[in-house]
């Protein structure tokens, strides 16, 4: 590889996107946005297995499915890590943030919380009296619905669930829409189900 092709990749991952060579199309990753959070307080870490996902939305490209059973797979438009993964770590932070608990996404080896994620839809709802999100005339808003089941179990074994619905609206069908939408509708969850199980007070000395 020679110095101009070296610094187009270096350019090109810097912008979000990577060039896999001269004849390829740009490819945009995207994460799940979650502000990094420091633990504030002592307490049991938080420990976040990684997220069950629906079949669907088990690989590396956005995928984008509505509530009537659609789908559209981007292809200029990647996660930039495993969806379950990068899940479990904005989860993580999340916690973090409205606990102090420190989150991880790795085995502590000390009694810990943990929090088992399932996401049982990820979907775009159609405008009404659109068959799809994807085929409605016109570019009216579309909402992004997250739909998440918490598990949290204590050292001791005890547990609870805790469910939680997140809408949000997109002002397009764009990629980056859809990702600020489910980012927004993810914090949301986890501000409820920290404040469900009192995370906060599990973690004052």
């Amino acid at each position: 590889m020679n110095l101009r092709l070296a610094l187009c990749a270096c350019a090109g991952l810097l912008s979000g996107c990577v060039f896999f060579d001269q004849r390829s199309d740009p490819v945009a990753f995207h994460q799940l946005r979650a502000p990094a959070a420091d633990a504030s307080r002592t307490g049991p870490a938080v420990f976040v297995t990684r997220a069950e996902l629906p079949v669907a939305l088990r690989r590396p490209n956005v995928v984008l499915v509505d509530d009537q059973g659609w789908g559209q797979v981007e292809d200029a438009h990647r996660w930039i890590a495993p969806l379950d993964r990068a899940i479990a770590e904005a989860v993580a932070r999340h916690l973090t943030r409205h606990s102090g608990l420190p989150g991880t996404t790795t085995l502590p080896a000390e009694p810990h919380l943990r929090v088992d994620v399932r996401i049982s839809k990820m979907h775009v709802l159609a405008p009404p009296g659109a068959e799809s999100a994807f085929v409605s005339a016109g570019p009216a808003a579309r909402v992004a619905l997250l739909e998440t089941q918490f598990r949290l179990v204590r050292a001791d074994g005890r547990s609870a669930a805790f469910t939680s619905a997140q809408r949000a609206e997109m002002p397009d069908l764009s990629v980056e829409s859809y990702v600020r939408a489910q980012s927004a509708n993810l914090a949301k969850a986890c501000e409820a189900f920290a404040r469900r199980e009192n995370l906060a007070d599990l973690s004052r000395p």
